[in-house]
């Protein structure tokens, strides 16, 4: 799908816009004070496709926290920031990729233009967000989604002047509409990468619908040049996954494995819960080095004719499960060596460009 034309910034050595492709950016849930466990949340989130982490600043105790963090992070950071723009001065040279203010919560023009001064002599990116439930008074009365974007077109004035284009732009509400008109509206009015998700979204599978429409609505806008899935949970793992599932889904990247499987019926002739299930422990195992499409189906009807396009895959028949490769079966085995075998024939596969899959060292 053709993606909106945008600046190109670099979070440390990530490029962000441009012809480069979309991130996951995920969000810490620990005070940055506690540096070890922000960095094992930081690796955890890595792990599962995170590129891109955000880390809460509320306090100078979180500020020391962050320079350590800075040391070790194997992912470009953003400090977020509200009400204490001497912390955002000070997250600016702590080796941090970008510094997110809030034009609600940033206080006085003049401590601004001293951030964007600084931001410019550490090479560092203006994260400028607003959101919908907190923009400045003289906005509130606007329509949401134009006091969004009204109020970024005002706060993006005092960088113009100073020649400062290192910038990612956001403007975010819990609403599914507002957020989609806002984001439509900066992409469209502005040069600047755009950061998209929704504030608020919700745990489990509430927030995961919310996100998922509210993002893939404007990736398939080719709108949003980095993604956060904001999900109610104590990890942000969860959270990246569904950010990587989205683009996966949409074809805008293409990472890790993608399981399809049928949803089970009368006819199933093996238990296709329990065997995705170990499947999606035993993969968490290997290390892809390029994408995989795995299938396991129930029955002769689901597999391997409707999952002929998967690179792997099993269909359980009466007696013996038939493993395939897009569409062409290339083993048959007992139900109990089912496993077994489609996780050998997914070790083995070989792409067309000749690359194989590897376990973690």
């Amino acid at each position: 799908m053709k993606r909106h034309d945008t600046a190109e910034v670099f979070l440390g050595k990530l490029g962000v816009g441009g012809s480069h492709p979309v991130s996951v950016e995920a969000m810490g849930r620990t005070h940055p004070s506690r540096y070890r466990d922000t960095l094992d949340e930081i690796r955890l989130a890595q792990e599962a496709g995170c590129e891109i982490f955000r880390l809460a600043i509320p306090d100078e105790e979180s500020l020391e926290g962050l320079k350590k963090i800075t040391a070790e992070s194997p992912l470009p950071l953003v400090a977020d920031i509200h009400f204490a723009p001497q912390l955002a001065l000070s997250a600016a040279g702590s080796g941090v990729g970008a510094v997110r203010v809030n034009p609600g919560t940033m206080g006085e023009r003049a401590q601004y233009r001293e951030l964007v001064l600084r931001l410019a002599d550490y090479g560092c990116v203006l994260r400028l967000g607003a959101n919908a439930a907190s923009l400045p008074k003289a906005f509130q009365k606007m329509k949401p989604s134009q006091a969004l974007v009204c109020c970024i077109a005002e706060w993006l004035e005092e960088p113009l002047k100073l020649s400062f284009h290192n910038i990612i732009l956001s403007a975010k509400s819990s609403s599914i509409e507002v957020n989609e008109e806002a984001s439509r509206n900066l992409s469209h009015s502005f040069p600047y990468p755009i950061h998209i998700g929704l504030t608020e979204a919700g745990e489990g599978t509430d927030g995961i619908i919310q996100s998922t429409l509210g993002i893939g609505m404007l990736l398939r806008e080719g709108i949003g040049n980095t993604i956060r899935v904001s999900l109610t949970s104590s990890s942000p793992v969860l959270e990246t996954q569904v950010g990587v599932g989205i683009l996966n889904a949409l074809g805008l990247r293409r990472r890790g494995f993608q399981i399809i499987s049928c949803p089970t019926c009368a006819r199933k002739k093996g238990d296709v819960v329990l065997l995705v299930c170990e499947l999606k422990k035993r993969l968490g195992k290997l290390k892809q080095t390029v994408p995989l499409t795995v299938a396991v189906m129930g029955c002769e009807v689901n597999g391997p004719g409707e999952a002929r396009e998967a690179d792997v895959g099993l269909a359980f028949g009466r007696e013996r499960a038939v493993i395939f490769s897009r569409g062409v079966v290339v083993e048959t085995v007992p139900h109990r060596e089912g496993m077994e075998a489609l996780l050998e024939s997914i070790i083995t596969f070989t792409p067309p460009a000749g690359k194989q899959l590897q376990h973690n060292s």
